[in-house]
């Protein structure tokens, strides 16, 4: 959000530039108000933003999206989108199999 309250346009990314078709709507996105003007569908909204679909799983308005879908997926003035990236990892310990 800018300093006097309206919401910041999302930056572009320089290998996704705006296309603009669609007009811009505000949007909630990671809980920050955002203005978009890009085509008003998902696919084009996680392009606009430097997102890989393959890797992310997509929220709108507490509706977690199929992937097959994104690019069907419309994009409306006030949704709230969040991009959820799931990690994989952690740390094995091998119990100690000393024990007296």
């Amino acid at each position: 959000m800018n300093a006097d309250g309206s919401p910041e346009m999302l930056e572009l990314n320089e290998s996704a530039p705006s296309r603009g078709s669609g007009g811009v709507i505000e949007l909630v996105v990671q809980g920050r108000p955002c203005l978009y003007d890009g085509d008003p569908d998902l696919g084009s909204l996680l392009e606009y933003r430097g997102e890989n679909s393959l890797y992310v799983n997509v929220r709108i308005n507490d509706e977690v999206l199929d992937q097959r879908d994104f690019e069907n997926v419309p994009v409306r003035e006030g949704d709230r989108i969040d991009f959820l990236y799931f990690m994989g990892g952690g740390l094995f310990v091998q119990p100690d199999r000393r024990r007296n």
